[in-house]
């Protein structure tokens, strides 16, 4: 038992798989009979507005344990805090130690301190001095979901040494059955179903969303009976068997995994994905970029598949082939969710982070 509340912060109230994080381990501490809390900048509601970071920081209770997953601007944050209070800070992109990108990918300012920023940060170089300044001063206990972004926070900053705490989920005992979760969603049961899903749907940059119907247009013609689900975006429509499905709980999405054949995931950048455990935990073979921390996640032709980034034409035939192979698909399925249940459960990374909370007491 924790003799400290622990206040999770994040910039949005549920979406994202920051937000998911911070709700999963704010959850389990209050089951656990801990006191924690969630704090947010703003909700998804489009008419609230956004409670400036200081601000937030300031409403939170004297020695608590904060533990900052995201944030608006996360200097203004750790500043404002008061100074009875412990921090704990999970690096779940890289925008706390660059100019304000989420993923560098290649970008050849990263090593030059983000002095002249491709992407038009404004005063890059400023603000990432401003923000590892701020986790130093801080003197927050790092974490990073994997390695790859562990690494990179070191070559930021060689006195940034965070500890590697990979993500979890809830993790069923067994897979949904496919053949009822598709009667329930009113998929036909022949239909080989394919997914895209990131957060902003089609103008997702960092997932490729703007390029999804050119993938899809690659792979309907090699698999007519093809249907694609598109979700994480705003609108609701149909564009022949290409679905817009707009955000949707987990539980909803689950199904969708559930009821799939294969994920597409063409990300260019990312840390470690809640998608790829959520695909894993319902038995989905996932087809995705080798970027980040998604080589941690996927072993190469064993449980996924792995393509090198930007090879369009190569990624959308593996995701044909696995439609047209449903025996691979299933097997490469069944090997992910058994993979996942022993090292990506919620309960897994809850202890983990304990641990670390127990440390600061």
């Amino acid at each position: 038992m924790l003799n400290r509340t622990v206040v999770h912060h994040t910039i949005l109230k549920k979406s994202g798989g920051a937000a998911k994080v911070a709700l999963l381990l704010h959850q389990g501490l209050l089951d656990g009979g801990n006191r924690s809390v969630h704090s947010f900048e703003t909700s998804e509601k489009t008419d609230e507005q956004l409670i400036p970071p200081e601000l937030a920081a300031q409403a939170i209770p004297e020695n608590s344990i904060v533990h900052l997953h995201t944030s608006k601007d996360p200097t203004r944050f750790l500043k404002a805090l008061p100074d009875s209070c412990k921090t704990v800070i999970t690096l779940h992109d890289t925008q706390m130690i660059t100019g304000g990108c989420a993923s560098p990918i290649d970008c050849p300012e990263f090593e030059n301190k983000c002095r002249t920023c491709p992407r038009n940060f404004p005063n890059s170089e400023q603000v990432r001095k401003e923000r590892i300044e701020a986790i130093i001063d801080s003197k927050a206990v790092l974490v990073s979901p994997s390695g790859w972004l562990g690494r990179l926070a070191r070559k930021a900053d060689p006195t940034l040494k965070p500890k590697i705490i990979p993500n979890g989920i809830p993790w069923p005992e067994a897979p949904a059955n496919k053949n009822q979760i598709r009667q329930e969603l009113g998929i036909h049961p022949a239909s080989k179903v394919m997914l895209f899903v990131a957060h902003g749907g089609v103008q997702a940059a960092y997932k490729s969303g703007p390029q999804w119907k050119n993938y899809w247009a690659t792979i309907k013609a090699a698999v007519p009976e093809a249907l694609c689900f598109a979700i994480g975006g705003n609108e609701n429509s149909r564009d022949g068997d290409f679905i817009s499905v707009p955000y949707v709980d987990s539980l909803t999405l689950s199904k969708f995994l559930a009821a799939a054949d294969v994920l597409a995931y063409p990300t260019l950048g990312d840390n470690h994905p809640l998608i790829i455990l959520e695909a894993m935990a319902q038995a989905l073979a996932p087809v995705s970029y080798a970027v980040g921390g998604v080589l941690e996640q996927i072993s190469d032709g064993e449980d996924g598949i792995l393509i090198p980034p930007y090879e369009k034409q190569a990624f959308a035939e593996k995701v044909i082939m696995l439609l047209n192979n449903s025996r691979l698909a299933k097997e490469m399925g069944n090997r992910g969710f058994q993979k996942g249940k022993k090292r990506y459960s919620h309960k897994r990374m809850l202890s983990d982070y304990t641990k670390v909370y127990d440390k600061l007491m």
